[in-house]
């Protein structure tokens, strides 16, 4: 199976608090309002104000579980994963049901590259909110890298359905049916998650895989299937030019298609020359007299 282009999205992010007494503000009253700004903060890419945010209503409850998210996800965004993963380990203690750090901690797992971890902490975020769609597109992505298509198909198209306007969960379930030889309904999630984003350029990339590695798509002779293929690579090109690196694959799989179409004409111009060989035999042996037959013996007197 080709390399794909997958799709994982987070919701939130992490933080790892001091103990309260180096936290600033006044103990006691309210921490809503500062976990509001912090939430704020941190939806707006301002992490380090997050933290100072999320640590003001930590003062006031320390026990206040969605004040250690923000200081979780803050951590996590800022690539202090220790301190994220304390945030999350402290949240577990107070809250074991809560999904959403869960989701955080296999975020966290993925960035130290332990994928088993992560997708058992995907796993159980889905098990404790059931309508977490993020989580279950997040899944989803970890099954196909696994190659598990019939357990990725069945996680994306959960998350597809929570979420049905989510351009990341389309591709991953039309790479989840590709997985599984369901060629057709691959193209349609890929051309879904177009309709939705018409500049994703992963979705174009899939689509130009699908097309190179399909056995057939549709009516499509070998040859517009694989022009196909490299019009959607290109347009991935192109698109994605301000981010390619130079392993990206997409000029490889192009000569690959340019070198299956050489093929393909060679193949035809050789059946091409033997149907003329054929019918040029067949000719001539139409044309040919048959041999005379000797007459039959007169019967005896």
């Amino acid at each position: 199976m080709r390399r794909l282009v997958l799709a994982i999205a987070l919701l939130g992010a992490p933080v790892l608090a001091q103990q309260p007494s180096a936290l600033p503000g006044q103990p006691g009253g309210d921490p809503a309002p500062d976990t509001a700004t912090a939430s704020d903060l941190l939806r707006r890419g301002r992490y380090e104000d997050a933290i100072t945010a999320a640590k003001r209503a930590l003062q006031r409850d320390e026990r206040y579980v969605p004040a250690l998210m923000v200081l979780a996800k803050s951590y996590y965004y800022l690539k202090k994963y220790e301190f994220a993963t304390a945030m999350v380990d402290l949240v577990q203690k107070l809250d074991p049901n809560n999904a959403e750090s869960f989701n955080l901690l296999a975020w966290i797992k993925l960035a130290q590259n332990d994928s088993t971890a992560a997708t058992a902490n995907f796993k159980k975020a889905t098990d404790l909110k059931d309508d977490f769609g993020n989580a279950w597109n997040s899944l989803a992505a970890q099954y196909i890298l696994a190659k598990n298509y019939e357990s990725a198909s069945d996680a994306a198209e959960k998350a597809v359905k929570l979420l049905p306007n989510f351009d990341k969960a389309h591709l991953n379930l039309g790479s989840a049916y590709r997985g599984k030889g369901q060629y057709a309904e691959a193209e349609r999630e890929f051309h879904r998650a177009l309709e939705l984003n018409p500049n994703y350029a992963d979705a174009y990339f899939n689509l130009g895989i699908l097309y190179l590695d399909a056995p057939k798509m549709g009516e499509m002779d070998v040859i517009t299937k694989l022009n196909t293929s490299i019009s959607y690579l290109s347009k991935y090109q192109n698109m994605a030019s301000y981010r390619m690196t130079k392993d990206d694959p997409a000029s490889g799989y192009i000569d690959e298609a340019r070198k299956g179409i050489d093929r393909e004409k060679k193949r035809i111009d050789r059946e091409r020359q033997k149907q003329e060989r054929d019918r040029a035999k067949a000719a001539a042996k139409a044309a040919t007299p048959a041999p005379a037959t000797a007459p039959a013996p007169a019967p005896p007197p």
